[in-house]
């Protein structure tokens, strides 16, 4: 019987399968590449038109720097053999996306499930903490910054994070410890699958963790597409294991509210 306890993994080789496969597109990218065998850019422009020109460029280049890709010739695109061993970890990540978040909101492809499993994982400390309550049991605030190793002002930031996205509750006597929310405790199938893949990844690839930030521009463009892809007709045409109900128009000032940062 395999173990289900989130402590029971690595978290260094979680937290590094998260790294190369969190930002945001991956998902989107390398499942449409995947089903097309090869791809040009234009195609892949054409396929995901929220993105950009200029953004498609950057997450492509990202991806083939991180071993998810490869050019077999100029201008061509294809799935690497490591790229390929994420679509375990892809199911693993949608499938609880869909235990735990399916409460009668909007219809979600399966690719948008799976990234934002991996953004309420992201961030510096998110698995340091989940992984030191998993071991321990629930810890009152001074214990868990210091089992997670992380500095006041970050530690305090992801804990407000954890628990917006659910994965972490408070509790004992006023409230004063920290838990794992039953959704973090049924994460255990999730990091098999992330730690597989990571143990599968070449040495001389580099962490994405190790790379810049994206600039403040990036970083406004992918807000926009987070927008559009609700939007857009290519998005719902059964791509990829999308729910086969169309995607709902979003509101324009819902649209327009960005999402907080992961990685302060």
């Amino acid at each position: 019987m395999p173990d289900h306890r989130i402590s029971a993994y690595d978290a260094k080789l979680v937290s590094k399968a998260v790294d190369r496969l969190a930002p945001r597109w991956t998902t989107w990218a390398l499942q449409t590449i995947a089903q097309d065998g090869q791809m040009r850019f234009t195609e892949i422009n054409a396929a995901l038109p929220w993105l950009g020109t200029q953004n498609a460029q950057w997450v492509l280049r990202r991806m083939l720097t991180d071993g998810l890709l490869d050019r077999p010739q100029l201008g061509l695109y294809e799935v690497s053999a490591l790229g390929r061993t994420a679509h375990n970890a892809h199911g693993a990540l949608a499938s609880w996306h869909r235990a735990h978040f399916s409460d009668g909101g909007p219809p979600l492809a399966e690719a948008e499930r799976t990234e934002d499993t991996l953004r309420r994982l992201r961030g510096k400390g998110a698995i340091d903490v989940l992984h030191a309550l998993s071991q321990r049991g629930p810890l009152p605030n001074g214990q868990l910054r210091k089992a997670a190793g992380l500095a006041t002002g970050s530690f305090h930031y992801r804990l407000q994070q954890l628990q917006a996205d659910q994965l972490l509750t408070r509790t004992g006597t006023s409230h004063r410890a920290y838990a794992l929310a039953p959704a973090a405790e049924a994460l255990g199938p999730v990091y098999a699958e992330l730690t597989a893949f990571a143990r599968g990844a070449e040495p001389a690839i580099t962490s994405a963790s190790a790379k810049p930030s994206p600039t403040t521009g990036r970083t406004a463009s992918a807000e926009r597409a987070n927008a559009a892809v609700r939007r857009s007709p290519s998005a719902s045409s059964g791509m990829f294991s999308h729910v086969p109900a169309p995607q709902p128009l979003v509101p324009a000032h819902v649209t327009a509210l960005s999402h907080p940062s992961r990685t302060r």
